[in-house]
């Protein structure tokens, strides 16, 4: 009986032990919650690095970065910029989202060295407050293709005059100097971020982000058409948002360069899958490479006449694999490299196009390959088939009969039926095989 009590209250403490950490567990979960809910709400400065190409990819990031900075009280939200422009469309929409961000946007051309280039230009005009750091500078917003030379014909006057109306919308629009931001888009002006200050193109000149949050106190800006004047912020806790791995990747993929290489895998990885069915990989690069083509159609303006002409080409070479003429090699390449350099479409997005540089290199190395594919085809063409009947041609066997019409030799480890067209070949001699006659009997002639 003392037992059985003595092992009910053992029982009963142990369930007591259990209770009491579950529920320190339990409290330690909800102070935890309540402290990061706590930290969430408190007022902070956002920081994000923009360090990169105006492409989709970023326009993620800062799209993100602004509804983070809101959900998450951020008091202000600082770009720090530093790019050689990229795509007029995404800077647009980029644009967009900074007038309708109710979290003041503070774009910070930073470090020194840095620069805010083409479409970096509008997106500093575009901030709520714009500031430069020193030994930075700003303009070169003349829109270019992809690879840095001018745009031509009719494209260039409707390239340029799209981008000066938005250039000047966005200077008139936050009180900036609209003469000098025409004239960074017609006469590719570039200045300095003491020029910048002096012109009025930027707000304030700060040697880092401490001196920029001292600055900026008491700056007055529009949101949602009501004028706002910036708190102290100097003293607040500063969060960097970093990117994300899929934004660098969009990134990645909307380079002009990325996606001709893709379609270039694509068409030739296909190929030679359908020269030797079977082979796997080149077919499953290939395929890889198609899907991220098609992937980067939805990012980046492609002109489908360019992707025709490609697959025109890969035809054309798969064609070449199988003949071995090296012309239809060469009009493949050519298709190819034209499809490549077209490729993305201009009239969609002005400037963006792939570079030449990186095409040259890619069309010798397709020399290269047709060149390998044409001598050993041409190889394989002069060398005698050494499987089958029609292989033992050429081969040296012995003559075992006397042999006229008809006889036997010992060739290739085998007996055969034997015949010459004319004469006698003694038992015992060497003998050379010229043909195969009805698949069972070899003629023969005496070899030297």
């Amino acid at each position: 009986m003392d037992r059985l009590i003595s092992t009910s209250i053992s029982q009963r403490t142990r369930c007591r032990e259990i209770l009491g950490i579950l529920m320190k567990s339990v409290a330690l979960v909800l102070l935890c919650l309540t402290t990061k809910l706590s930290l969430a709400q408190s007022p902070f400065v956002a920081i994000i690095d923009m360090n990169m190409m105006i492409l989709p990819g970023t326009q993620a990031y800062l799209t993100e970065s602004i509804e983070r900075a809101e959900k998450e009280g951020a008091k202000a939200l600082i770009v720090k910029l530093d790019t050689p422009g990229g795509m007029l469309e995404t800077s647009q929409e980029m644009i967009q989202k900074i007038f309708e961000s109710p979290v003041p946007i503070i774009i910070y051309v930073s470090p020194n060295g840095a620069t805010a280039t083409s479409a970096g230009v509008f997106i500093t005009l575009a901030g709520h407050v714009a500031a430069m750091a020193p030994g930075t500078s700003i303009g070169a917003a003349h829109p270019v293709m992809g690879d840095g030379k001018d745009i031509e014909g009719d494209m260039r006057t409707k390239a340029e005059n799209m981008t000066i109306a938005m250039v000047k919308s966005i200077a008139e629009r936050r009180g900036r100097n609209v003469t000098w931001a025409e004239k960074a888009v017609k006469e590719s002006a570039s200045i300095t971020a003491k020029e910048a200050l002096q012109l009025g193109v930027v707000d304030i000149m700060a040697e880092d982000i401490d001196d920029l949050l001292k600055r900026i106190k008491g700056k007055e800006f529009k949101i949602d058409n009501k004028t706002v004047q910036m708190a102290d912020l100097s003293a607040l806790p500063r969060q960097e948002f970093e990117i994300s791995f899929k934004q660098r990747f969009t990134n990645v993929l909307a380079n002009p360069n990325v996606a001709a290489l893709l379609w270039l895998g694509a068409t030739t990885g296909i190929s030679l899958e359908l020269y030797n069915p079977g082979a796997i990989l080149p077919g499953t690069i290939g395929l890889i490479c198609l899907i991220l083509a098609l992937a980067v159609s939805q990012i980046i303006p492609i002109n489908q006449a360019a992707i025709a002409l490609m697959a025109f080409g890969a035809i054309l070479i798969g064609a070449e694999l199988y003949k071995g003429t090296v012309i239809l090699g060469l009009l493949g390449l050519i298709c190819i490299v034209l499809g490549a350099v077209y490729l993305v479409d201009v009239g969609q997005a002005p400037g963006l196009s792939v570079a030449l540089e990186f095409i040259v290199p890619v069309a010798i190395m397709f020399a290269a390959f047709l060149f390998w594919v044409a001598y050993n085809s041409f190889r394989v063409a002069r060398k005698q088939v050494t499987t089958g009947l029609e292989g033992l041609i050429g081969e040296i066997g012995e003559a075992t009969s006397n042999i006229a019409t008809s006889g036997k030799v010992f060739v290739n480890g085998e007996y055969w039926n034997a015949c010459v067209p004319t004469g006698l070949i003694e038992k015992g001699a060497k003998v050379k095989v010229v043909s195969v006659k009805d698949g069972l009997t070899l003629e023969v002639a005496k070899s030297a």
